[in-house]
């Protein structure tokens, strides 16, 4: 199984070489890309529950990291 998002982000260089250590360590493959402000994340799964486990998690990683990259400008 195989799913990809795609976030639209003024951060997604940032993002991306933070992410990229998290690829070889990910329990599903992931592979992240950038491209301009646009932040692709494909991941590939054993099954549907894995790949929705996968998703939630890459999800809240980027979101934990906008979130201290927002801290970090403002504060």
């Amino acid at each position: 199984m195989m799913g990809h998002i795609e976030i639209q982000t003024e951060n997604a260089s940032l993002l991306a070489k933070v992410l990229k250590i998290e690829e070889r360590d990910a329990i599903s493959k992931a592979k992240i890309y950038q491209s301009k402000d646009k932040l692709l994340l494909s991941i590939e799964a054993d099954d549907v529950s894995d790949l929705r486990a996968a998703l939630n998690s890459w999800l809240r990683l980027i979101k934990m990291c906008e979130e201290i990259v927002e801290v970090l400008k403002n504060g």
